[in-house]
């Protein structure tokens, strides 16, 4: 296993209430959708994917634990662990219409390929109010169609990101759809593309530990799919018939249900 490489951090951005991005001095190469194990001494490592790549790096995030907290309370100078990246990112080979479904900081790791503009998005970017649309002013900084969700109506479309997606399917042709976020809707995502028989990309999170593909705490029932290895983007053939938008495992390995 890599050694964690200490690396300054440049700045830790309020961006809501419980979400900041965190800058690192590192420059890392990475595809669009791989992760990184981010270190805290003291504390371990938990994985995290990237929401800018360049010179520096970009972790966008939210308080969930313990692990989380901490990185809050992170500032400008401080010192923390990156190794990787890890795992598979987003796939376009031989694709130029892309449509993007995403929800809250679930659209972090499909940014770095919005911003490349390497191809047409058109982005569904939902949340549950205007307050919690993290990314909507890098979005509209974009060349991007951008449609805006939200389940309280404070912003744009009064819906789930995953209500719009039929009707944008409908309006043209999409080689593929990429989409990240709470499970549910990721699986709604899924199962709107096989009915129409769009390909379709989904990026999991589940618990891990090593990162490296030899815990296995991170395996999909059944078929022992490693996120951390064949993942974290799985296609939906892929996740078809696997525990995805059923359960997750917790860190004892209790099934936690949807």
């Amino acid at each position: 296993m890599d050694k964690p490489e200490v690396v300054k951090v440049l700045d830790n951005r309020q961006r809501e209430e419980d979400i900041k991005t965190l800058v690192l001095e590192k420059a890392v190469d990475a595809r669009a959708g791989q992760f990184v194990m981010l270190w805290i001494p003291g504390l371990g490592e938990k994985p995290f994917s990237l929401s800018k790549l360049g010179e520096n790096s970009e972790i966008t995030y939210d308080v969930k634990g313990k692990f989380t907290k901490a990185m809050f309370s992170l500032k400008k100078g401080d010192l923390a662990g990156v190794r990787g990246p890890y795992g598979n990112g987003w796939d376009l080979r031989n694709v130029k219409n892309v449509c993007v479904v995403a929800g809250g900081i679930g659209l972090a790791p499909v940014m770095p390929l919005i911003e490349a503009r390497k191809v047409r998005f058109t982005v569904i970017y939902g949340a549950r109010s205007k307050d919690f649309l993290v990314f909507k002013n890098e979005l509209e900084k974009t060349r991007s169609r951008v449609i805006f969700t939200t389940d309280d109506g404070s912003f744009g479309k009064h819906c789930f990101a995953c209500d719009a997606l039929e009707g944008v399917l409908s309006d043209g042709k999409y080689d593929m759809v990429l989409t990240c976020g709470p499970e549910l809707m990721m699986k709604r995502v899924i199962d709107i593309c096989l009915d129409n028989n769009v390909p379709c990309q989904a990026s999991l999170e589940r618990y891990m530990k090593c990162g490296i593909g030899v815990c296995g705490s991170c395996a999909i029932d059944p078929g022992g799919l490693r996120v951390c290895k064949e993942g974290p983007v799985f296609t939906a053939k892929q996740l078809e018939g696997s525990e995805f938008g059923s359960y997750s495992r917790i860190k004892s390995g209790e099934k936690r249900f949807f």
